[in-house]
């Protein structure tokens, strides 16, 4: 599977997730929101918003890998030649 987002899209913005399963779990996530039209929103306990979820593994080790690789794409973006892109 292949997911594109474009720089258009991005904001600043990362919130935490925790959401209980019908089986008593609790699962974490941290979610990148997206820029999306505010004719989507609703109330505020209805946030439709576009946004990319990473679902967070339960151990540390795995944990602590899925951070060095969001580490490791901070670094090649910083490194990234410029581009002639829209921002």
């Amino acid at each position: 599977m292949r997911i594109n987002v474009y720089s258009q899209e991005l904001t600043n913005e990362v919130i935490e997730i925790q959401k209980e399963s019908n089986t008593g779990l609790t699962y974490s996530a941290v979610q990148m929101i997206l820029h999306s039209s505010e004719r989507l929103h609703h109330p505020p306990e209805d946030d439709d918003r576009s946004a990319v979820t990473f679902w967070l593994p339960k151990s540390p080790d795995r944990r602590e890998q899925l951070a060095a690789t969001f580490e490791r794409m901070a670094t090649v973006v910083r490194r990234a030649t410029p581009e002639t892109g829209l921002d």
